[in-house]
């Protein structure tokens, strides 16, 4: 075991896993898993590969059946109240768990596909969530310098870490639950030695980088931990020896890992969109592949390992076949995304794709958005979309939207103006540019092709 770490042909390493790929032949896989409404930030695969998990900007996680080519829907699980940053199903329970921008930590109840407990804590945000092999436990990191231990049955929290410098981005335990692995902005990877889920020591410092560490990964075997850095290092590290290799470097963010037990393979995601399959054992580059249109958040293999599910900005999971390659793989990410494009005739409509579309539509339908729909927005009353889960400020709230009302939601703030709101803080100091952006909404709003007065006061159905 690390020995050399030279990058060796690719063949050689395919060589390697040729008798798996007769069942990836047997099976077809969706090449898409298409259903959110905003950038999907994780992708987990149940043990079987019969199910997903996505989780996404939009607010939601969609568990999916594995079937059809871009998946079938089983449940959409809402109950956070910001971005989901991650999901994992948990081993030997018909159960999920789920970390989020809005701070808390969920357990989702798989048989009702309902949220069984939310554990609400600070408003730091939460990266990253792990869970032991024995379903017991599950870990969180979150940006307020801890790590969260949680027991799944009992729905409470049991411990946490205090020890990282700033915020901590990754989770990971041990394959046999006897240490957790903690890693964060401040550069460093710790190990926390662990009975029955509780810390019963202090850390130990495995690593120490000059950049923050993003992800983690416990590989196959036990004995070797995989981690990725804010400046593009790909590294092992051997835990009874403490010998770190750099596998590889790359000038963009490490943001993703994901491990496959049967292939003996880890991959990472970049923020450029390169993905690099690994060889557990010999640290050999495996396979690579490139997408323009990066970046990487999330990854999961299938069972056998010759397949890759990949998630970023686009609304969608995307499969890449790892081995046998595709001699021709075209470029599945959609480019521009609504909110990246440019040269559009008019000032407003760029600051609505810039400001309002990833969470936003302009028609009836929500699209499964983070917010509501805009459509018949100006006198409307605020919180009054049927269907749409407000945050209970806004069920509250008096607010009219007009023209004053909206341009004063991009000078203030939705903090100030609707305190409470989960509405992201989106501002616009530039009269100009607010004013352009009301102008568009007020055409592009209207119901039934006509904007309503500005002070015009529709009911609330």
């Amino acid at each position: 075991m690390f020995r050399g770490f030279q990058l060796t042909a690719m063949a050689v390493a395919l060589a390697f896993f040729a008798p798996a790929q007769s069942s990836s032949s047997e099976r077809e896989w969706p090449q898409r898993l298409v259903g959110h409404g905003g950038p999907v930030m994780a992708i987990t695969l149940s043990d079987d590969g019969s199910e997903a998990l996505t989780a996404s900007f939009d607010y939601s996680i969609i568990r999916w059946r594995m079937q059809g080519p871009e998946g079938t829907i089983v449940a959409r699980l809402i109950g956070h109240d910001a971005a989901v940053n991650d999901v994992a199903f948990v081993p030997g329970a018909e159960k999920a768990v789920s970390v989020s921008d809005d701070g808390a930590f969920a357990i989702w109840d798989l048989r009702e596909n309902r949220l069984e407990t939310l554990i609400e804590d600070t408003k730091d945000k939460v990266q990253d969530v792990a869970v032991s092999l024995d379903g017991r436990f599950a870990a969180a990191a979150r940006w307020d310098g801890t790590a969260r231990i949680f027991d799944i049955a009992a729905g409470r929290e049991i411990g946490r870490t205090e020890g990282h410098r700033g915020n901590v981005n990754a989770v990971a335990f041990s394959l046999d639950g006897r240490q957790l692995f903690t890693a964060g902005y401040d550069g460093t990877v710790r190990e926390w030695p662990l009975r029955d889920g509780q810390i019963t020591g202090p850390s130990r410092l495995l690593y120490s980088h000059g950049w923050g560490v993003n992800v983690l990964a416990a590989l196959p075997g036990g004995s070797l931990l995989a981690f990725g850095t804010l400046n593009g290092v790909t590294g092992v590290i051997d835990l009874p020896t403490g010998e770190v290799a750099e596998l590889a470097s790359n000038e963009h963010p490490v943001l993703s890992i994901a491990s496959s037990p049967r292939a003996g393979w880890f991959a990472t995601g970049s923020a450029n969109g390169r993905v690099r399959v690994f060889d557990a054992d010999s640290g050999n580059l495996v396979e690579e592949y490139g997408d323009i249109y990066g970046p990487v958040w999330g990854l999961s293999f299938t069972p056998e390992g010759t397949q890759l599910y990949r998630s970023g900005l686009d609304d969608f999971a995307i499969r890449w076949q790892v081995a046998p390659r595709h001699p021709l793989e075209p470029v599945q990410s959609v480019y521009p995304r609504r909110f990246q494009t440019v040269n559009r005739a008019g000032p407003g409509e760029i600051e609505f794709l810039r400001k309002c579309s990833v969470c936003h539509t302009l028609t009836p339908d929500d699209a499964n958005r983070a917010g509501p729909t805009l459509y018949g927005l100006f006198g409307r009353v605020a919180g009054t979309v049927p269907g749409y889960k407000y945050s209970q400020a806004l069920v509250e709230s008096d607010i009219v939207w007009t023209p004053e009302t909206v341009s004063r939601l991009f000078d203030d703030g939705p903090d100030i103006v609707t305190p409470g709101t989960k509405m992201p803080v989106q501002r616009l100091k530039s009269v100009e540019r607010r004013d352009a952006l009301i102008t568009y909404l007020l055409q592009a709003t209207a119901a039934n092709g006509q904007a309503p007065l500005p002070g015009e006061r529709h009911s609330k159905n």
